[in-house]
């Protein structure tokens, strides 16, 4: 898989870009704050429909655009060669209205095509397959339940629509029973038979979710270990285990194997949950809230006897972080048949020589890589010999060479 053709306007520091590209790596250099994880997010942008660094939409549109544009957008597009074909997508964020208050855009909207075509965000979502890797993934090792939850979601939705799909509708039922959860708080349990419905539904969407991650786990556990030993030979082994908020005993049944394969594992997760909303339906009561569920789960990470997020060094679990990317690769390319584009944003200055040959390995093992770099000799030429290189000056790229 590679990008063909990028193309931005009034996105971050971006008025306008139109950028052709080509397999193979590419490396992009510039001061801080020039752009360059800038460029980064908006590939990711149309690869997930989600920004790990926008806390709203209205910061994806650019501060002259806001300033001087009436209703201002942003526009990202790119044309994208795969092993089925080539592809078109596109991802406008739409200002609807300003505040009367004080003039400032408020309301924004999303609009996503696909080959030309409006479509829903989940149609989009894995069309464009990036691995990113950043500083920030030292925050999945060590960072809250939240960050590990939507590090699996963004992965799994980029290898399959019927997750993405199934994460939506869990959202939507999960706020419409923990509402009545609240109403039947008030009303001290009566009317607890409405929960039927809700239960049955959560358990239907929740489930997809429970057998994906689970599946999906099983292989970058078993990668991650792999690629762990490989950059810290010295180290304890490496162990990353799935943590669904469930009992003991449901939990034991998402399983990933038996006679009937993934749709197996999606009826026992089904099951195993709907199992657990009925059990604990008079606890989520007295909480107000549904206390069971994927939107709970958790993931974790240990080298040897010691919880990595608490225990390990700065070090460890930047080197923990670069093997599940590494084993993401790995997951994407199993998957789909078709290695996904890298992004490696200013990282590799960060590593050690054994640990930036190993990035690199993984690198010529896709069609395209993009490295951003404060630093142009860093990779030095000899270690990328074909590689095209940028430079980055607010929002101004130009080849060098």
């Amino acid at each position: 898989m590679h990008l063909d053709r990028l193309t931005l306007g009034n996105v971050r520091t971006f008025r306008s870009l139109d950028l052709s590209l080509e397999p193979g790596s590419y490396v992009v250099s510039g001061a801080n704050a020039s752009g360059k994880s800038n460029l980064l997010e908006a590939i990711t942008l149309l690869a997930t429909a989600r920004s790990a660094r926008a806390r709203a939409d209205i910061e994806l549109i650019s501060r002259e655009a806001l300033r001087d544009d009436p209703l201002p957008a942003a526009r990202l597009a790119a044309d994208v060669s795969t092993a089925r074909g080539s592809v078109a997508v596109e991802l406008a964020v739409t200002v609807r209205e300003a505040t009367a208050a004080d003039g400032r855009p408020a309301a924004t909207g999303r609009r996503f095509r696909v080959n030309g075509v409006a479509r829903r965000a989940s149609d989009l979502i894995g069309q464009l397959r990036v691995v990113p890797f950043s500083a920030d993934d030292l925050q999945i090792i060590a960072g809250s339940p939240g960050q590990r939850r939507r590090y699996l979601d963004i992965t799994i939705s980029q290898l399959d629509v019927r997750y993405v799909r199934a994460l939506q509708r869990y959202q939507r039922v999960l706020t419409q029973r923990n509402g009545l959860l609240r109403r039947l708080q008030e009303r001290r349990g009566r009317g607890v038979d409405e929960l039927e419905f809700w239960d049955g539904e959560l358990a239907t969407a929740g489930g997809v979710i429970l057998a994906g991650r689970a599946a999906a786990l099983a292989a970058l556990a078993a990668g991650a270990a792999e690629r762990w030993e490989q950059l810290a030979p010295a180290s304890p082994p490496l162990e990353v285990r799935y943590q669904p908020r469930l009992p003991p005993e449901q939990a034991a049944a998402l399983s990933v194997a038996g006679p009937g394969g993934p749709e197996d594992a999606t009826g026992a997760a089904q099951a195993a949950l709907h199992e657990t909303l009925l059990a604990r339906r008079g606890d989520d009561i007295a909480a107000g809230m549904t206390r069971s569920g994927p939107h709970r789960d958790d993931v974790h990470f240990a080298i040897g006897e010691g919880e990595a997020g608490a225990f390990a060094s700065r070090g460890e679990q930047r080197t923990l972080a670069l093997a599940l990317r590494l084993a993401e690769v790995a997951l994407s390319h199993e998957r789909t048949g078709d290695p996904p584009l890298l992004l490696l944003d200013d990282i590799l200055s960060e590593l050690d020589e054994a640990r930036r040959e190993r990035v690199l390995a993984a690198a010529y093992g896709v069609d395209q890589v993009v490295i951003t770099t404060p630093d142009p000799d860093r990779p030095a030429a000899a270690e990328l010999p074909d590689a095209r290189r940028y430079r980055i000056e607010t929002g101004e790229l130009r080849a060098e060479g």
